[in-house]
């Protein structure tokens, strides 16, 4: 069963290698321990809310001029400004780009989709793991080619050379230590990425909502300060990782302000709130996000872009396993 229910969460992973060797679900595909904290010392994401590691939400425009914003700011930037698409700093406020109040739920999540889309991207991030009281944080270079294609490398220290690469819906992992390359397959995908509230079935989920979902438009709300539309997903294909989502939708910037993912129970699973946006080439992107795993106690994790490159040449010798192992 793809879509999380009340006993296959994130919080349901084995605790050693042994275990998931000798699990069914893994075997052949994986020979590591379903929890990677101990990898290489350390105990992690992309899209709006859920996709924010493989393919962040970014614009497919070559433009590279861009600021960041916190969300809850709304004071308009000048015509002028706007019309130039010059980048609007915190200080100076945001850009708002008009949207009509009577758009559809599919209208909205087309637009959505559409605004996350890109060619290419070549980015650099950090990554906040709280767990209790502890939080580890990880930096990684990426690179990616739409939401089909990526290769991550992490650069922190304890993790220095682990690699993922993601080729359509399939996911390895390459330790360097031990120059050894897992597929994370099965029950495994369902965990989360090194200790992270982010799980590698998320990773995996491509931009294209509207494929997957049927969405119903519940109202609109102000979130710090943001007109929202409010917008109900339930699943209507058996791949989609969650049976139901709720949405909080910037109705300007288009980017997903909150979310909530429930199981087919009902039950809450997890939760996405954006903490910055970032406008780049006249286009809004979540550029900081915070998740948290309801399955798990005291647990959060905030993935942020600190450097990006929309539209880079990358050759396409860098999404193959070659490149993973070099």
């Amino acid at each position: 069963m793809s879509r999380y229910d009340d006993t296959q969460g994130i919080g349901a992973r084995p605790d050693s290698a042994t275990e998931a060797r000798n699990d069914p679900a893994a075997k052949g595909d994986a020979s590591r321990p379903g929890d990677h904290r101990g990898r290489a010392g350390g105990s992690l994401p992309f899209r709006g809310g859920c996709a924010v590691l493989f393919a962040i939400a970014a614009a497919g425009a070559a433009a590279q001029g861009g600021g960041s914003a916190a969300v809850g700011q709304g004071k308009a930037a000048t015509d002028a400004a706007a019309a130039s698409e010059a980048p609007a700093s915190a200080e100076a406020g945001v850009a708002r780009t008009q949207a009509p109040s009577t758009l559809s739920a599919k209208e909205i999540l087309s637009r959505l989709d559409a605004n996350a889309s890109f060619a290419t991207i070549r980015y650099s991030g950090r990554m906040e793991i709280t767990i209790g009281g502890e939080t580890r944080v990880k930096s990684m270079v990426a690179e990616a080619a739409g939401s089909e294609k990526a290769l991550i490398e992490f650069t922190n220290p304890e993790d220095r050379g682990i690699r993922y690469l993601k080729i359509g819906k399939n996911l390895w992992m390459y330790f360097p230590k031990e120059n050894d390359t897992v597929k994370i397959s099965g029950h495994l995908l369902k965990e989360g990425m090194m200790g992270s509230d982010v799980s590698y079935e998320d990773a995996l989920e491509s931009g294209d909502l509207e494929a997957r979902y049927t969405a119903e438009l519940k109202g609109r709300e102000n979130v710090e300060g943001r007109p929202a539309y409010l917008v109900a997903l339930s699943a209507k294909v058996p791949t989609a990782p969650y049976d139901k989502r709720l949405l909080k939708i910037d109705a300007e910037r288009f980017v997903i302000l909150e979310e909530e993912m429930y199981a087919k129970s009902g039950k809450l699973i997890k939760t996405s709130r954006t903490l910055e946006v970032l406008r780049v080439g006249g286009r809004w992107f979540a550029s900081k996000v915070e998740m948290e795993s309801k399955l798990r106690r005291n647990t959060r994790t905030v993935f942020a872009m600190e450097k990006l490159e929309l539209d880079p040449k990358i050759d396409a010798s860098r999404f193959t396993m070659a490149a993973l192992t070099r």
